[in-house]
């Protein structure tokens, strides 16, 4: 059987290190921002992305793009 899958929207999730417990490992938090457009394009994604850190306390240790899809019968 035949597949197809169609684009849905997207999220950004930004980690941020939030201090270290006590054993020394580092503490991470992080916000997700959900109903990106999928057709956005990498490059604004980060640029926004960026954005928000910059409004932020904590550092940013990564952002990530995930992509959602919708797997139906062709």
């Amino acid at each position: 059987m035949a597949v197809s899958a169609k684009l849905g929207p997207s999220k950004v999730k930004i980690t941020f290190s939030n201090g270290v417990d006590e054993k020394g490992k580092e503490k991470r938090r992080s916000k997700s921002y959900s109903n990106i457009k999928p057709a956005a394009n990498d490059q604004d994604i980060y640029d926004v992305a960026t954005t928000l850190i910059g409004l932020q306390n904590s550092k940013a240790l990564e952002v990530q793009r995930l992509d959602e899809k919708e797997i139906v019968e062709a």
